[in-house]
């Protein structure tokens, strides 16, 4: 009598087993939410280092006791893990304050402007013009259009390609190790 219970509590079990795999194999949300947060939070470490690694004229960086990360663009999940940084250890002695914009043309009082979203930048990027900003964005080819810093996937893992001209226009210095580990990109048809 107790093998038939055990067998049929392990037949139950089977079939669960069973279901619960087919449902994770057939379900394109289930593993895409997980990677989507992970390549996002990924993201957000890369612009905190950015930080990190990058030099802006006495003026701009003096000019606010915080360093300010601000967010724009068509909405993205990358803007809740940008907003995570606040919690993270000081830049060069400034704690990181993180302003969602609703205006892009806001983004002049930031140190670094993240855009998020795959929309075109080249309109926030033309109205910054040579303000001393670090841009940050996703959307293709970000970097050749003008902004400082594009980010891409490649594959399964999160790049980045710096625009020398860019950070020059913005009188950004960025530090060796930001480029010997990017694909540089010169400005292309759309520079700023």
């Amino acid at each position: 009598m107790a093998a038939r219970v055990m067998t049929a509590r392990f037949r139950h079990h089977a079939v669960y087993l069973a279901v619960w795999a087919l449902l994770a194999l057939t379900s394109p949300a289930a593993p895409a939410a997980p990677e989507i947060a992970e390549e996002n939070a990924v993201k957000a470490a890369f612009i905190y280092n950015f930080a990190k690694f990058s030099e802006w004229p006495d003026d701009p960086w003096n000019r606010s006791p915080r360093l300010r990360i601000c967010v724009t663009g068509n909405g993205s999940d990358l803007t809740e893990a940008v907003a995570a940084l606040e919690s993270k250890p000081p830049v060069r002695g400034k704690a990181v304050d993180v302003r969602l914009l609703a205006r892009a043309d806001e983004g002049g009082q930031c140190h670094i402007l993240v855009i998020t979203g795959r929309a075109s930048a080249l309109p926030v990027l033309q109205s910054l013009g040579s303000a001393p900003v670090l841009t940050v964005g996703e959307s293709d080819g970000f970097a050749s259009a003008g902004g400082v810093i594009g980010l891409y996937m490649e594959g399964d893992k999160v790049r980045f390609e710096a625009n020398p001209d860019a950070a020059q226009r913005a009188g950004l210095k960025l530090s060796s190790q930001i480029l010997r580990l990017a694909r540089l990109v010169r400005d292309g048809k759309g520079g700023r």
